[in-house]
């Protein structure tokens, strides 16, 4: 049943109107109750009075008070201070309670009477007893102060009168027209009201109306369809509805139909499938089924029987709906039977295409190249043996395998590329080649064969590759032996310039002079010369050994060697020619025996050594220091010159490169390249610590000669 949701909303405003009347209703009850209340309030006149009372009383105290100290007896007893006492405490008693101490409290008063009737109560007892003309004037004084402050407190209450006697006149003015909105709002309410129920009382007599003419509609539409039985009956299955389309079904007219049980009307009615529908109806559930049947004559039929619930008057009944399809069921049998020929020879032909297929695959199966076949979303539909043998397949995608997945297998291998990581449908076309394992390069080629097919080739390159690459690398060792002759020449004409200007410079100032050179003057020059040759024969040597390294021709020849005697050695030799350095030694007692080449370890040392007492200055200090760790001796050499930039250690084993730190200082920057590349060939490392200004520290580690014998034992 689908809502109106017209006649919805117009309840939904009706409900409003009905509350709206009740909270106006409500809201001008509560007003005019509390406008009752409000005048049941006891006036602020009282107040007042009760006050002035008060007042008078605190003057007639002060006036027998001051005719006592004046030393005058009265002879009645309304004039004794102690009667005028007893008076003044109970009217300030009063005050200091119910609605008057209330009003006393609102203008700030309430506190001064409290402390007056405290002391006028503690003075009742020197009243009553002879109190001394001092002591009448001092409560003299004490209640003329209680008269002021009465005086003030009627004030005020007269001034708070007027204040609230305003706020009730602006209240009563407001309620008034709160009252006169909340009537308004009773009389829109009620009106409205009054018009919806006008209004439904039409709309009812309009639905009858309409309910009325739809049920003599649906008589006439039943009673003139022909195309179309239908029939309706009851839970007993007795007909209550049969219209003229039945009888050009069943050829049974609807007098003679209606009122009848469904089984004397026609054999159909008594089949087991069209007495489970009718039940099924009954009970509230749908049906469709059809009927075939041969009549008298031998002809074919086919009824389509539509069954559906009805509930009419808190009955259950059933409607059916009969169509002879009998040409439609004819052609579709028809149909049935060209589409299993159709069948046969699809059948046929996808015999003939799998045996085609499987030739194909024998023959791709047989290929040395790998080869797969994928749909245009990725999905695999067929992978050669040589595809699932590749290195990366194998290993990544035995249990499931998509285009996608696939190349993502290849995309860790060298000479990958990011469309390997990102190929996603619609796939492009990719020719790439990689090295899927050591020494083993293939071309992986994907190609679209048509819009749905995408086929995936690996052929194996590696022969290839191994002259490729055979010849890049003679080009390679070309091109670094072109690269090695130019920097050699550029170093030698930059380093080799200086030493030999010193030579010339000497030895022609030795000829220019000759005998007239002092001893000191030619020892000076001399000195000069052999320095300038020293130099000159490291940088020779350097460029040599680092030649040698390069082409490979230095050989390793590890030997045990006391590493401690080694350096001690090294360092008596560079304090002969560096007299000025000052080189500090920190080494173990016992001997450390390493596996070593002991030549180029002593290059090693040479070179840090060296660079150590170059680059800290006039008066260097180095430090040397040698220790083992486990199965490793260790040795470092500190000074505390320079040093090197943080943003360039990284760059300082290169081969020619310097600091900027060293400029100004002679050197080519192969040294140390030259003693890493030697550390490198020990299976060792020189690590590095340095600060700009603040000195460096080189450190490198060799295997102990007992560590070493012994794994070769092993």
């Amino acid at each position: 049943m689908k809502l109106n949701v017209k006649n919805h909303k117009a309840g939904l405003v009706t409900l409003l109107a009905m509350a709206v009347l009740a909270i106006c209703l409500s809201f001008a009850v509560a007003r005019l109750f509390n406008i009752e209340r409000d005048l049941r309030s006891e006036d602020t006149h009282t107040n007042l009075w009760m006050i002035s009372q008060s007042q008078f009383e605190a003057v007639l105290m002060a006036e027998s008070l001051a005719r006592y100290a004046g030393g005058e007896t009265g002879t009645q007893l309304e004039q004794t201070p102690e009667f005028r006492l007893a008076i003044l405490i109970s009217r300030i008693s009063v005050l200091l309670e119910g609605p008057q101490a209330e009003v006393i409290n609102k203008v700030d008063l309430l506190g001064d009477l409290k402390t007056a009737y405290l002391q006028l109560t503690l003075a009742e007892k020197m009243v009553d007893s002879n109190m001394s003309a001092e002591e009448a004037r001092r409560l003299r004084g004490q209640v003329r102060e209680l008269g002021y402050t009465l005086q003030a407190a009627a004030n005020e209450v007269m001034l708070l009168n007027r204040t609230e006697a305003s706020a009730k006149r602006e209240m009563y003015m407001q309620v008034v027209l709160e009252s006169f909105a909340f009537l308004t709002g009773i009389v829109i309410s009620a009106a409205f009201l009054l018009l919806r129920l006008f209004r439904g009382i039409q709309e009812a007599n309009r639905a009858k109306e309409l309910l009325q003419q739809e049920q003599e509609l649906s008589n006439l539409v039943i009673n003139n369809v022909s195309n179309q039985g239908i029939v309706m009956f009851d839970e007993n299955q007795e007909c209550l509805l049969w219209n003229p389309g039945m009888e050009g079904v069943l050829n049974v007219k609807p007098d003679m139909a209606v009122g009848r049980l469904m089984q004397e009307l026609d054999p159909l009615f008594a089949k087991e499938d069209v007495v489970r529908s009718f039940r099924l109806a009954i009970e509230g559930t749908s049906s469709v089924f059809e009927d075939e049947a041969t009549d008298a004559d031998g002809q074919q039929r086919c009824l389509e029987i539509n069954c559906f619930p009805v509930s009419m008057a808190h009955r259950k009944l059933g409607i059916a709906f009969m169509r002879d399809v009998t040409e439609q069921w004819l052609a579709r049998k028809q149909a049935e039977r060209q589409n299993f020929d159709l069948e046969i020879k699809i059948l046929q032909r996808t015999a003939a295409l799998r045996q085609a297929e499987r030739r194909l695959i024998a023959a791709i199966e047989s290929a040395s190249e790998g080869f797969a076949a994928f749909d245009w979303t990725g999905k695999l539909l067929f992978a050669n043996e040589q595809i699932w043998a590749a290195a990366p397949v194998a290993f990544w995608c035995r249990e499931e395998m998509s285009l996608p997945v696939f190349l993502r297998c290849f995309a860790m291998c060298e000479g990958a590329d990011q469309r390997l990581l990102v190929a996603q449908p619609p796939f492009d076309e990719i020719e790439i080649d990689l090295l899927i394992k050591k020494d083993v390069w293939a071309r992986l080629s994907i190609t679209k064969a048509d819009g749905a097919t995408i086929f995936v080739r690996l052929t194996d390159i590696s022969g290839y590759k191994q002259v490729a690459n055979a010849l890049q690398s003679a080009l390679d060792r070309e091109r670094e032996t072109t690269d090695a002759y130019r920097n050699f020449v550029s170093m030698v004409s930059h380093q080799f310039r200086t030493p030999l200007a010193i030579l010339d410079s000497s030895a022609q100032r030795i000829l220019r002079r000759g005998p007239n050179l002092t001893p000191d003057e030619l020892s000076n020059r001399i000195q000069k010369i052999r320095n300038a040759g020293t130099r000159l024969t490291r940088l020779v040597e350097s460029v040599l050994n680092a030649a040698k390294l390069d082409a490979g021709r230095i050989e390793l020849n590890p030997e045990p060697c006391e590493l401690v005697y080694l350096i001690m050695d090294i360092c008596e030799r560079q304090s002969e020619l560096n007299s000025h350095a000052d080189i500090r030694f920190d080494v173990p007692e016992l001997p450390v025996k390493v596996y070593c080449d002991s030549m180029l370890i002593e290059q090693v040392v040479l070179n840090l050594l060296t660079n150590a007492v170059k680059y800290s200055g006039e008066n260097p200090v180095v430090e040397i220091k040698v220790w083992t760790e486990g199965a490793r001796a260790f040795c470092s050499v500190r000074d505390w010159g320079i040093g090197i930039p943080a943003d360039e250690l990284p760059k300082i084993f290169d081969r020619f490169y310097r600091a900027r730190t060293a400029s100004g200082i002679a050197g080519t920057g192969i040294g140390l390249n030259f003693a890493q590349r030697i550390m490198h060939l020990h299976g060792g490392d020189i690590q590095v610590e340095s600060y700009e200004a603040g000195g460096s520290l080189f450190t490198f580690d060799l295997p102990l000669s007992n560590a070493d014998q012994a794994q070769q034992a092993a």
